[in-house]
C-alpha cells in the first residue's frame, strides 16, 4: 500500500522524541508498504530537500514560503513563542511548490496519515474519497499547546492559537477512519474533549529498538565510569530535550535529590543541556551536561547507569525516555506522574517525596537482588510490549479491512481477465 505521513518539521538528524517515532515507526512500516513522508519545515530555508530512510520509505522536505517564513519569526518576536505548527492551520499561504506536489502524492496514496493535527485539514482534503484517514496523535495537541503557550506575551493572540488547535484536532479526530494515541490517559482525554467514539481510537504508544541495548557487563561499565572520572560514584541518568515538562522535571528532580543527600553524579543527555537554567540553585553532586549525543554513546552511558530518573511533573502521554531506560536495564525512580503508561507492576521503584528518594539511596537498591529483579522485569515488558516493531504492527492491523479489500478487487480483477481471454464454448468446438 502507499502510505503518506505529514509533518510540520524534518525528522533528520534525529534530535528529539517526535523525531524518534517518526523514523522508528515508519521504518518498520516501510519493510511491508511505501512511505512518503511530506514535511512543511520553516527551518528549511533554500530548497526541498529529498533522502531515503529506508528502500521503502522516502522523505521530501519542504521549505516553508518566504512569506510564511517571516510571519512565523515575526510572531515569534510579537510572543516569544513558536507557533510554525499552528500558523499551518489557518494563517500560512503555504508555497505552490508543495500545494501541487502535495496534492499529487497525497492523492495517489491509500492511506494518508496526519502525526499532529496540523496539516490535517490539507492531508485529508487532497486524499482521494477511498483512501483511509488516520490522525496519529503524538500528544493531546490542546492541552500541550495551552501549556507551551500560557504567560507568553500578546495574550489575546495565544488564547486565539489555542482555540484554532482545539478546533483542528477536533476536525481531524471526527475526520479519520481511526485515530491513535501513545496511551490510554491520551486517548480518554481525546475521547472527552472531542466527543469522539472510544473504540475509533487506538492506543500505539511510544517504544525502543530493544536490540540496541545488549546487556552489559561490569568491566564495560566500570571502564566508562573511569573515562567519566567519576570513580565508584553513584551515577544516575536523565535524557531529555529542552522541551518544558523535561526541563520542570529534571529541576524538580535535582532539588529532591540534593534535599535526599545524593552526592553521586548526574549524565543528562539530550537538548535540554541548552536549556535555561538561571537561578538554579548549587547542588551537592556532579552533573554532566552531554547535550545531544550519538546512539553509541547514549546507549553507554544508560547501560552504565545505576538509576534513571522519571521523575515527572507535567506533559502528555508516555515518555520515549521511559522505555530508553527499560531496555537498558537501568533501575528507573519514578513518581506515580512518571509511572503512567505502563500497566504492569513491579519495573520501577517508587519515589514520590525527598523521604523515599533518601531510602532508596541509602539502601542502594541498585546493587540488590530486589533492583536486579526489577530491571529485569522492565527489560522483559520493553521487549514484550514496546519495541518499536510491535508499534508498527498497531499501526498497520488499521490498515487491514483495505488489505483485505484490495486483495479482493485484484482478485476479481485476475478471473475477469481471466474469463476474458479464455477462448468461448463455440470457438473450441469450431
Amino acid at each position: 500500500m502507499k502510505i503518506v505521513v505529514l509533518s510540520t518539521f524534518d525528522i533528520t538528524p534525529v534530535r528529539d522524541g517526535g523525531q524518534t517515532r517518526y523514523v522508528s515507526v515508519y521504518k518498520n512500516i516501510a519493510k511491508e508498504h511505501d512511505v512518503t513522508l511530506i514535511a512543511y519545515d520553516f527551518k528549511q530555508t533554500d530548497h526541498i530537500r529529498r533522502y531515503k530512510l529506508a528502500d521503502r520509505f522516502d522523505v521530501i522536505v519542504f521549505p516553508a514560503a518566504p512569506g510564511d517564513q517571516h510571519h512565523v519569526w515575526h510572531i515569534m518576536e510579537k510572543t516569544r513563542r513558536l507557533a510554525h505548527d499552528v500558523l499551518c492551520i489557518r494563517e500560512y499561504h503555504f508555497s505552490d511548490e508543495f500545494v501541487r506536489d502535495a496534492r499529487q502524492i497525497i492523492g495517489a496514496a491509500d492511506v494518508v496519515i496526519s502525526s499532529h493535527p496540523y496539516l490535517a485539514l490539507l492531508g485529508f482534503g487532497f486524499a482521494k474519497r477511498n483512501a483511509l484517514k488516520i490522525y496519529e496523535a503524538h500528544n493531546v495537541e490542546y492541552d500541550i499547546k495551552e501549556q507551551h503557550f500560557r504567560g507568553g506575551l500578546g495574550a489575546a493572540q495565544l488564547d486565539s492559537f489555542v482555540d484554532t488547535v482545539f478546533h483542528a484536532e477536533r476536525m481531524a479526530c471526527r475526520e479519520a477512519n481511526f485515530v491513535t494515541t501513545v496511551s490510554a490517559h491520551d486517548a480518554e482525554r481525546m475521547a472527552q474533549l472531542y466527543d469522539v467514539p472510544r473504540g475509533k481510537i487506538t492506543v500505539a504508544p511510544n517504544g525502543v529498538d530493544c536490540s540496541q541495548y545488549p546487556v552489559w557487563d561490569k568491566a564495560s561499565r566500570d571502564e566508562l565510569r573511569s573515562r567519566l572520572q567519576i570513580g565508584d560514584k553513584t551515577l544516575a541518568v536523565f535524557l531529555g530535550s529542552g522541551y518544558g515538562p523535561n526541563v520542570e522535571s529534571y529541576s524538580k528532580a535535582r532539588q529532591l535529590l540534593a534535599e535526599a543527600g545524593f552526592d553521586g553524579a548526574v549524565a543528562l543527555i539530550g537538548s535540554i543541556a541548552q536549556a535555561d537554567r538561571t537561578g538554579w540553585p548549587d547542588v551537592p553532586f556532579d552533573e554532566l551536561w552531554f547535550d545531544y549525543v550519538e546512539d553509541d554513546l547514549k546507549i553507554a552511558l544508560l547501560s552504565s547507569a545505576d538509576i534513571a530518573l522519571q521523575l515527572l511533573f507535567s506533559g502528555g502521554g508516555t515518555n520515549l525516555k521511559l522505555f530508553d531506560y527499560m531496555a537498558a536495564g537501568c533501575l528507573i525512580v519514578a513518581n506515580e506522574f512518571g509511572a503512567r503508561g505502563v500497566a504492569a507492576d513491579g519495573w520501577h521503584v517508587a519515589a514520590q517525596n525527598e523521604n523515599e528518594l533518601q531510602t532508596l539511596l541509602r539502601e542502594r537498591v541498585w546493587e540488590t537482588e530486589r533492583g536486579e529483579a526489577i530491571r529485569a522485569k522492565a527489560r522483559a515488558i520493553a521487549k514484550e510490549q514496546f519495541d518499536w516493531s510491535i508499534i508498527a504492527k498497531k499501526i498497520t492491523s488499521l490498515f487491514s479491512p483495505r488489505l483485505d479489500m484490495a486483495a479482493t478487487e485484484a482478485a476479481a480483477a485476475a478471473l475477469a481477465d481471466d474469463s476474458e481471454q479464455a477462448p468461448s464454448r463455440e470457438a473450441l468446438s469450431a
